[in-house]
C-alpha cells in the first residue's frame, strides 16, 4: 500500500473468453482499492465482477488496447489512426 492507496491488477489470460477465471479471493482487498484487469473480451471478467460486487471500483482492458493499438499503427506504418 503506498500512500493508503490499493490496487490489485490481474495481468494473466484468466477470466479472457474461453479461459478459466482467475482464482483469487478478495476478501482482504480494502473495500477503496482498485481492481484492473488487462483483459478486454469480456468487458466485465469474473475477477471484475467480484470486485465490483464487493464495492471496490473496477477498470476493464479496453482502454489499455485502444491507447497500445495507436501507439502500435504510429511506430509501424508512421499513421495516426483518427
Amino acid at each position: 500500500m503506498l500512500d493508503g492507496v490499493a490496487m490489485v491488477v490481474n495481468v494473466t489470460n484468466q477470466g479472457m473468453l474461453g479461459r478459466p477465471a482467475l482464482d483469487l479471493r478478495l476478501d482482504k482487498l480494502p473495500k477503496s482499492a482498485l481492481a484492473a484487469d488487462i483483459i478486454y473480451t469480456p468487458l466485465e471478467t469474473p475477477f471484475l465482477a467480484a470486485a465490483r460486487a464487493r464495492g471496490n471500483r473496477t477498470v476493464n482492458g479496453l482502454g489499455m488496447l485502444i491507447h497500445q493499438d495507436s501507439l502500435a499503427w504510429k511506430l509501424w506504418f508512421d499513421i495516426v489512426p483518427l
